[in-house]
């Protein structure tokens, strides 16, 4: 087996797994949260970062959540790994290309392309709005005044939109490459 393949295959099992356990891991965040010694390890900063708020960092463990405020947390969380999720899936079919033996393909560039597109839509939509929900689950049950749901946009944002636009350039480049390869190919 070429050392690409193998790689690939290793890759692939990877991917299977952390697409199994990153829904399982913000699921149990938010059921744990509760439990003490769960608690204890994201009050000290082992399992979350604490959430930005106007007022200032809070710590999930320190949260008084209500049944609207976990729903409204645990939907955050979700959404924030939509785009990990389905590039991890996009990663997972291309890494079966290459397993494959089909390394340098049109296939395999509009993939690139497609990852490319997912750092935009993580940078423009996902991390704003679990941001934007993060704020509001943390400041639901705060008195009348001090509930706060505000979206932000900043450094981090741009990072992944330019990660994503340089993603989405070297696709093209890809599939440029491809088509001058298949003009080659046909020439005698």
């Amino acid at each position: 087996m070429h050392p690409i393949q193998k790689v690939s295959s290793y890759l692939i099992w990877i991917f299977n797994v952390l697409l199994i356990a990153f829904p399982l891991w913000i699921v149990s965040i938010w059921i744990l949260v509760k439990w003490a010694p769960f608690k204890n390890l994201i009050a000290q900063g082992f399992i979350s970062t604490p959430i930005q708020t106007p007022e200032g960092l809070i710590n999930l463990a320190h949260l008084k959540l209500t049944p609207l405020s976990w729903s409204i947390g645990i939907f955050g969380a979700f959404v924030s790994i939509v785009p990990l999720f389905l590039g991890l899936l996009v990663l997972k079919h291309l890494f079966q290309n290459y397993r494959d033996g089909n390394i340098f393909s049109l296939e395999n560039a509009q993939k690139y392309k497609y990852l490319g597109w997912l750092f935009l839509l993580d940078g423009l939509l996902a991390k704003p709005i679990c941001d934007m929900l993060l704020i509001l689950s943390a400041t639901l049950s705060n008195p009348t005044g001090h509930r706060y749901i505000s979206i932000n946009f900043g450094t981090p944002n741009l990072e992944v939109l330019f990660s994503g636009v340089l993603v989405i350039v070297i696709s093209w480049v890809m599939a440029e490459g491809y088509k001058l390869q298949e003009d080659q190919s046909l020439t005698i």
